[in-house]
């Protein structure tokens, strides 16, 4: 009895034991928002909001009475347009066709159409103040305030009636809510007497809406996949929601005790979102996303922070500074970016969140490169977009800052983020010349994922060599099962190798393992073991891929060393490039340029190429890559379970 007492006591003391250990290897979530909140008297922080209210009314009017002759007659020009703009009806058909067809585009161009305009006349509005935009601004605002739904077809199907047309029972938050409803709260800020001349009934018409379709759904649920409450994993969701409805209420709500529950509850929310980085900051969405993502942090924080009146301060803390270098350090050249999974190799990142991120930090690599990209979005820096009226606002209240910093690109030369294993290199540092590396290791269950666990990417003097094809034009099938039989999703169209004629799969257990990087003073060397993101089919004990980068002489070269439990077909080292590639020299490949050649080297005893054209006639892919990308497949020669080959990469 003695023994067995004993042995029970030792068996709760090993569970225990192991218990604490697992606590352990899971860090406490950080909550950094609700602990800034809460330290600066939760509710009572936001005491002060009608003052910050009358001040930014007062701050907008007086940017917009500064603004040059010119781009108030260029936003003029565009509200007259919009004058005599035919509002399109969003008919039943044309909701349901992403659930017939799965189109999401034809439904997404009416509704954003509808906006479009309706911000462009309150922009001119703003600017004129003569009340002849106004009837039409109306028309617009009851027309959306009219809409069944604010929520996209794609998204309605989380409703318990499914993916059809929206329930009146049942009100769901998405992103386009959250975008419809600050847009609302904006334009009644800025024209709540403009509007109340008009019709009384406009102002209370959008008080009632944003109740009935935003602040009650959003109390009383927790249940919406993207609020982080019932676990799993959160994206750009996340934040770009709460931000927007944090906003939302900022603006437009009067009820104290409803503002302050609204307030606290995204602040709760919004730390699912952060608690999920890591300390690198790294975005596993990728550059394109990062303007949802970390963008929309800076945004809420910025609006904490100055609601507050400073009372919650965020300036040092150091993962959200982070998240915001993020964005510079996956930069190749103009408004080129690093584009592992769902983003495109071309995008511009709002300058605006930039900024903010280098104005918080006292970052000046971060307010140089936010002056940087804004001038890429605005060659002509007097003529002003309004397609969205937060992003006006902002251009109101950050444009002479960003305008008069000096624009520069840091063009860092070592960029190596662990936690997401992400890692870029370029051979000559503060400029776009010379040859720019970009390599991945991470898993295949990242948010918006592609199978392509050791992918990588080269460009030479900022232009384009291999490439990752990035991600065609949204529709049903983009996120459901049938996510992998896009080609563009696929390994094999990866810069990745496919084993004994099998891909890498999908799932958070398929990922690198091993990774690790090395710093020298000319480059680095990145290693990683990629076996594990193959299926067992493809019968790999181990696949070691390693970087060699060396910033003297611009050369990159790429090592696979494996081990196999069979050989059933000759592996394929797939490599992904803008253009077909000279192939006329047996052991060397050329990769035309611009000022440089990339040249490829390789063992033709041990591997043969092939080349093939995959034709593109997805507009999303064709407006950056054309017509066509080349697969170039270096095909073993030798049937052996164990071995090894080089490919070398350099300038010519």
């Amino acid at each position: 009895m003695r023994l067995i007492k004993l042995f029970h006591v030792l068996t709760a003391a090993v569970m225990a034991l192991s218990v604490n250990l697992q606590a352990q290897s899971k860090p406490a979530p950080s909550d950094f928002l609700e602990k800034a909140w809460q330290q600066a008297g939760g509710a009572t922080a936001f005491a002060g909001r009608d003052a910050w209210r009358n001040e930014l009314k007062s701050t907008i009017q007086q940017r917009i009475n500064t603004l040059p002759a010119a781009t108030k007659a260029g936003l003029i020009e565009d509200a007259e347009k919009a004058l005599t703009f035919k509002w399109p009806a969003v008919t039943a058909d044309l909701y349901l066709q992403y659930r017939d067809n799965g189109n999401r585009i034809n439904f997404e161009t009416v509704q954003g159409e509808r906006r479009r305009m309706m911000v462009a006349l309150i922009a001119g509005e703003l600017v004129e103040h003569k009340g002849r935009f106004m009837p039409q601004i109306a028309n617009g605002l009851w027309l959306v305030l009219e809409e069944s739904t604010w929520v996209l077809p794609a998204h309605i199907g989380v409703q318990k009636s499914g993916a059809n047309l929206p329930d009146p029972s049942e009100q769901i938050i998405d992103l386009v809510a959250g975008e419809t409803a600050v847009t609302l709260s904006w334009a009644q800020f800025l024209l709540r007497e403009d509007l109340d001349k008009y019709s009384v009934i406009i102002n209370k018409r959008i008080d009632y809406e944003l109740d009935r379709r935003i602040y009650t759904p959003y109390l009383q649920r927790d249940d919406f996949w993207w609020m982080g409450f019932k676990g799993g994993q959160v994206n750009n969701w996340n934040i770009w929601i709460n931000n927007n409805i944090l906003k939302t209420a900022l603006l437009n709500l009067d009820n104290t005790d409803k503002r302050n529950a609204v307030i606290a509850k995204s602040i709760r929310s919004a730390d699912n979102f952060v608690n999920a980085y890591a300390p690198d900051g790294g975005c596993d969405e990728g550059p394109s996303y990062w303007g949802h993502a970390g963008g929309k942090l800076i945004e809420m924080l910025e609006s904490l922070q100055s609601a507050s009146g400073g009372k919650l301060d965020f300036s040092k803390n150091p993962l959200m500074h982070a998240i915001g270098a993020y964005i510079y350090k996956m930069h190749v050249d103009s408004n080129r970016f690093v584009n592992f999974a769902d983003a495109s190799a071309r995008s511009i990142p709002p300058p605006q969140d930039v900024f903010m991120y280098g104005q918080l930090y006292h970052d000046t690599l971060l307010t140089k490169f936010g002056s940087y990209l804004y001038g890429l979005g605005h060659p002509d820096k007097e003529r002003l977009k309004a397609s969205a009226l937060a992003e006006f606002v902002y251009e109101l209240l950050l444009g002479d800052d960003i305008r008069r910093t000096p624009a520069a690109a840091p063009y860092t030369a070592v960029n190596w983020l662990p936690d997401l294993q992400v890692l870029s290199l370029r051979s000559r540092a503060g400029t776009p010349k010379g040859l720019f590396l970009a390599a991945q290791g991470g898993h295949n269950a990242e948010s918006h994922n592609h199978n392509d666990v050791g992918n990588f990417v080269l460009y030479v003097n900022g232009q384009p060599a291999i490439i990752d094809v990035g991600v065609g034009t949204y529709t049903k099938q983009t996120f459901s099962k049938d996510r992998y039989q896009l080609w563009y999703m696929q390994s094999q169209w990866h810069n990745c190798p496919t084993i004994n004629g099998i891909q890498q799969q999908d799932g958070r257990r398929f990922q690198a393992g091993d990774v690790s990087f090395k710093q020298r003073p000319d480059g680095g060397l990145l290693k990683m073991d990629i076996a594990k993101a193959y299926p067992e089919a493809a019968l790999v004990n181990s696949w070691v891929r390693t970087w060699n980068f060396t910033a003297n002489n611009a050369t990159v070269v790429l090592t696979d060393e494996y081990d196999l439990k069979e050989w059933k077909e000759a592996f394929r080292c797939n490599l992904m490039s803008p253009q077909a590639p000279d192939t006329s020299k047996a052991g060397v490949l050329v990769i035309k340029g611009n000022g440089n050649d990339l040249v490829v080297n390789y063992d033709p005893a041990l591997l043969e190429v092939t080349t093939t054209q995959q034709p593109i006639d997805d507009p999303r892919l064709s407006s950056v890559w054309g017509n066509s990308v080349t697969r170039i497949s270096m095909v073993a020669k030798k049937q052996q379970l164990r071995g090894k080959y080089t490919i070398k990469f350099a300038l010519k």
